[in-house]
């Protein structure tokens, strides 16, 4: 539903790319909380919240699709571009996310 609800208000990459964000910031605020939580519990929800629900969220097929079609029509720079922001800003935010997680669980 949150994917679908980007490619309604915004146009193909950048909805993409907002998908792929999002679901990278919360892949690493999972990682970060299942760290704090520990346990059994962590066997159950890591998978849930991180395979599952972020999993779910980003678009990395459609990344390829879009990265194959900017290929075909010789947009080269474009594709590097998309390309690199992706990966770059993902790792980031995914690492942010897994920085944050302990804060904000501490404090709720």
């Amino acid at each position: 539903m949150a994917r679908y609800g980007f490619t309604k208000v915004l146009p193909a990459p950048v909805s993409t790319f907002a998908a792929n964000m999002c679901g990278a910031l919360a892949i690493g605020l999972a990682y970060g909380f299942v760290e704090q939580v520990g346990g059994a519990l962590s066997d159950v929800l890591y998978p849930l919240a991180i395979v599952g629900f972020a999993g779910g969220l980003s678009t990395w097929s459609t990344l390829a699709k879009e990265l194959g079609e900017m290929l075909k029509e010789k947009r080269y720079w474009k594709c590097i571009q998309y390309l690199f922001f992706t990966l770059a800003l993902g790792i980031v935010l995914a690492w942010r996310g897994a920085m944050w997680a302990p804060i904000i669980y501490q404090n709720f």
